[in-house]
């Protein structure tokens, strides 16, 4: 699959949110997740390692349908449908079970229920609405039958500039790593469809810092949608999730993980109700909001933490605070991410550096990542219909699956679910 990476223009006058680098892992018995010495001693990850079962979805291929997948395309998986938003087409939605085409979700365009970037989209999978941003506080709202019903407006002075909100259960969720100048809040939840706030966090330290540059990266399997890096004129960076993400909800429960903080927690609105697990990166970590080159040197990120109920997923990124290193990586496409998995049941820790690739279980099928997590808690991962037709090459007749053997170069993709 491959990466698009799009660095962006200056950006001045920003004001950023200051909650430092919290320390959880002491709260209770919270199982620690032992980074340190597993970036150590790297191990190459399977798909098993994700889940026992492989599951193939061939997404139906015919003119109203056609897909590439790239790493800058957001697809959003429920228990029901596979929604796919890619820049040159509207939001397109397939059966999960067959991948059989189904329909569009309105359409491109600047008029009335319109819309110009489908992949600004995120999905309430327990309300069933689909909701695609058209400008920092406006989004159009769509039933999962394509139908439009509103465009919803939430307050202006809550916006952030560099994020995006979170739907479920009938409410948007905002986290801000950067927020704009005059902005009080760090964290907000609204009841829908009204847009009533009825929670929020305040920013402890607020502070205004003129920035001198901000890169952003775009992958889904990397950075869960969109990932920017911010330098400033102070000597300090921070960083975030563009397309917020620091939340996640699974089977109707919430949880979030801020990148500046160690710790996973299920949510109860805004409130930390359980801490999930804690990252211990000892040496590779302890990075604060804001920091220096020279102390993150040999310091690891982690922007994308995804959460199955048994299995944590997460990503990892080293020497990327120096902007004249980072974009001549971004242009070269020399960015190499590792990632890693922690098993809640087994206290295993499996971290694979410089590289994001799964290998898969029978021998000749392609090496796939992780693309996203399905809504219910299976592990979504793409094949490109011509790796697969490459591959068929060296893997038996009688070993292919009918639908392997009718593929074709420009099919649209093989949806991969592993539980």
């Amino acid at each position: 699959m491959k990466k698009t990476f799009l660095p962006i223009s200056l950006c001045m006058s920003l004001l950023l949110s200051a909650c430092g680098g919290e320390k959880n892992a002491s709260q209770g018995e919270v199982p620690v997740i032992d980074v340190e010495t597993a970036i150590q001693n790297p191990q190459e990850l399977l798909l098993t390692d994700l889940g026992e079962k492989i599951t193939y979805i061939p997404l139906e291929t015919i003119d109203e349908s056609l897909v590439k997948l790239l790493s800058s395309s957001k697809m959003i998986v429920t228990d029901q449908y596979i929604f796919i938003g890619e820049n040159h087409s509207p939001i397109l939605c397939f059966e999960r079970t067959t991948g059989k085409f189904l329909r569009t979700i309105g359409s491109l365009g600047q008029g009335p229920g319109e819309y110009q970037n489908p992949s600004e989209m995120e999905v309430d999978a327990e309300a069933k609405r689909i909701y695609i941003r058209v400008a920092p506080s406006h989004y159009l709202c769509y039933d999962f039958e394509g139908e439009f019903l509103h465009t919803l407006t939430l307050p202006g002075e809550r916006t952030f500039m560099m994020g995006a909100h979170y739907f479920a259960d009938n409410k948007a969720y905002g986290y801000g790593n950067i927020l704009n100048e005059g902005a009080t809040n760090q964290a907000y939840a609204y009841r829908l469809p009204k847009g009533i706030c009825t929670d929020s966090l305040t920013l402890t330290k607020p502070a205004s810092k003129k920035s001198k540059g901000v890169a952003r990266m775009r992958g889904s399997e990397a950075y869960g949608g969109s990932f920017f890096m911010v330098e400033h004129k102070d000597g300090t960076w921070t960083a975030g999730n563009h397309m917020n993400g620091t939340f996640q909800s699974l089977n109707g429960k919430l949880f979030h993980k801020d990148l500046f903080c160690d710790t996973l927690f299920q949510m109860k609105g805004l409130q930390r109700e359980k801490a999930i697990a804690a990252f211990h990166l000892g040496s590779y970590g302890g990075y604060e909001r804001y920091e220096t080159a020279r102390n993150m040197e040999g310091k690891y990120l982690l922007p994308r933490v995804l959460h199955d109920g048994e299995r944590i997923y997460f990503t990892l990124f080293t020497g990327m605070y120096d902007m004249q290193s980072l974009t001549k990586k971004l242009q070269t496409k020399s960015v190499r991410p590792g990632c890693g998995i922690y098993n809640l049941r087994t206290g295993e820790v499996k971290v694979q550096k410089d590289y994001m690739y799964f290998k898969h279980p029978e021998e000749g099928m392609p090496k796939a990542c992780v693309y996203t997590l399905s809504t219910d808690g299976q592990w979504v991962a793409v094949y490109q219909a011509e790796k697969l037709v490459e591959a068929r090459e060296n893997i038996p007749a009688e070993k292919q699956p009918e639908w392997m053997k009718n593929l074709k170069e420009d099919d649209n993709p093989v949806i991969l679910m592993i539980k």
